[in-house]
């Protein structure tokens, strides 16, 4: 267990000064290794505020949230005197925007920032740039750009090539493929399934998309109005008779297979995620 939830609670002031319950009695396990989470809900549902508690970014109004083992608790409490560096370097958050990440003059600086800042050599620093520029499908001859005159599909490649050069166990994505299209998202999404792949880390990747959470996803967490209301895998949440109510669609492909399941009446034993199976069944159906 690496990170854990314990009725935690979370209230700000809103615009009017009205105090808002952002969060409401979270209880919430994120092991380590091995996971690729999706997290959803309609904007507003506690989405953001959630993960970044899972950096101490923000602290509970009340309950605990444990990290590796360190107990984050309220800011009046004891844990407002912890080191948190050492968490943060576990626990790599890249923002949706990635320009709330990039302040250095080239991509090399602004990625060695991250290493440098947690006690890593110059030399080591540099060392991770290079391996990771690659290792998020950009050419070496990045490093020595700027990263504002980059486009912004590559501005958030090198933001999250400066989280995964601090070596983070978790890597936390909020909505990394806002503003891109088809092809720059699916593109990003093989990246980070490549990344899950290669380094068996945890991924938790906060989306709008329910294509994403069946295509990807081995678990997902449904947010709704600061409650945590569903937590396992993709295809129990799409045959959830809740769905609706909660304001999210099913994916293209499920739905698809609904409707020619009605109209044609052919059945799926199992939902197919992939196009080209959803014609073989049509074509099976009609030589049955």
């Amino acid at each position: 267990m690496a990170i854990k939830f314990k009725r935690v609670n979370y209230i700000y002031q809103g615009m009017d000064g009205t105090p808002f319950r952002a969060l409401k009695d979270i209880n919430l396990t994120i092991e380590e290794k091995g996971e690729f989470i999706t997290l959803i809900g309609e904007t507003g549902s506690g989405k953001s505020t959630l993960v970044q508690h899972m950096n101490a970014l923000i602290k509970p109004t009340s309950g605990q949230v444990e990290i590796y083992g360190i107990k984050i608790e309220e800011t009046k409490k004891k844990s407002s005197k912890i080191k948190l560096n050492p968490l943060r370097q576990k626990i790599g958050l890249v923002f949706q925007f990635p320009d709330y990440q990039l302040f250095e003059e080239t991509v090399e600086r602004d990625i060695m920032f991250g290493p440098m800042n947690f006690g890593i050599s110059k030399e080591e620093a540099k060392k991770r740039a290079k391996e990771v520029i690659q290792l998020v499908g950009l050419e070496t001859g990045y490093l020595e750009r700027s990263p504002f005159n980059l486009s912004g599909g590559e501005k958030k490649r090198v933001s999250i090539a400066g989280i995964l050069a601090m070596e983070p166990d978790i890597l936390v994505l909020d909505e990394p493929t806002s503003g891109l299209d088809p092809k720059g998202r699916d593109e990003l999404l093989e990246l980070f399934l490549s990344i899950h792949n290669k380094l068996n880390n945890t991924v938790l990747i906060i989306t709008h998309d329910m294509n994403t959470v069946y295509q990807y996803a081995s678990r997902v967490l449904v947010m709704n109005d600061g409650n945590l209301v569903f937590d396992g895998k993709p295809i129990d949440l799409f045959a959830s008779p809740k769905l609706s109510s909660w304001n999210l669609d099913k994916p293209d492909l499920i739905d698809l297979c609904d409707k020619l399941s009605e109209r044609l009446n052919i059945t799926f034993e199992n939902y197919p995620k992939d196009l080209e199976k959803v014609v073989a069944r049509i074509k099976a159906g009609y030589h049955e």
